[in-house]
């Protein structure tokens, strides 16, 4: 029988997990090191090369309740076996056992970006300033709109027309002008700085510009886009 090899897990890759148990209660971590989720709706999708290279795929049905077992350790070790994974610190250990990948929501293909009319970057600052905008005003959607001349995010309720409204403008129109609307509920991102697609083809593409991460979320059906 071959002796499975302990692996650390770093944590920039324990980083991932986390923010991915956001998107999808469950994960099946393929061989190699790029990680894939999707979100129950299929909304959202996210992938990241990671540090790590996995050498036995395996599925976890509660990604939030294997991470919190992980947290029990300072520095642990891994070791991958055919039903289980073991979690140990020198005297210390955890066994947790895989689910049937069956019951746990993957990613079946690649998402394939149209080419994008919009593109802007999103620093980390502007993030967040949003994501508490929303969290303290209680509003649910963020909308990404130019007159033509600039181009600016504001968080808003779109269903209220006396709505309370937070707007950071983000970058220089190209002439066309356009309204798209993203759920904040699905702006699950982990920190960082941002490149962002936007397609009127309803698919806004976060690309991380110092990690290799990157999102895919679907635009709401009322976003609207004007040529110039």
């Amino acid at each position: 029988m071959r002796k499975v090899k302990p692996m650390n897990i770093s944590p920039e890759t324990l980083d991932i997990l986390r923010n991915f148990s956001t998107i999808n209660s469950g994960l099946t971590v393929k061989v190699g090191n790029e990680l894939k989720t999707v979100s129950a709706m299929k909304n959202i999708f996210a992938k990241a090369v990671v540090p790590d290279i996995f050498d036995k795929e395996h599925s976890i049905y509660d990604l939030s309740e294997y991470l919190g077992a992980v947290s029990l350790f300072d520095t642990p070790n891994f070791e991958f076996n055919a039903e289980k994974v073991t979690v140990s610190e020198g005297d210390n250990s955890v066994q947790y056992y895989y689910a049937d990948p069956q019951m746990v929501i993957s990613p079946q293909k690649e998402i394939n970006m149209p080419d994008p009319e919009i593109s802007f970057d999103l620093d980390e600052g502007v993030l967040d300033s949003l994501l508490k905008a929303s969290a303290v005003l209680s509003l649910p959607d963020m909308v990404l709109s130019s007159d033509g001349t600039t181009v600016v995010l504001t968080v808003k309720d779109k269903k209220n027309s006396t709505s309370n409204i937070f707007s950071k403008t983000v970058a220089q129109g190209n002439g066309s002008t356009y309204e798209m609307y993203l759920r904040m509920e699905n702006i699950k991102l982990i920190p960082g700085d941002y490149t962002v697609f936007v397609s009127s083809k309803g698919i806004a593409q976060f690309t991380n510009r110092k990690q290799s991460v990157e999102y895919f979320i679907a635009l709401e059906p009322d976003s609207n886009y004007n040529e110039s």
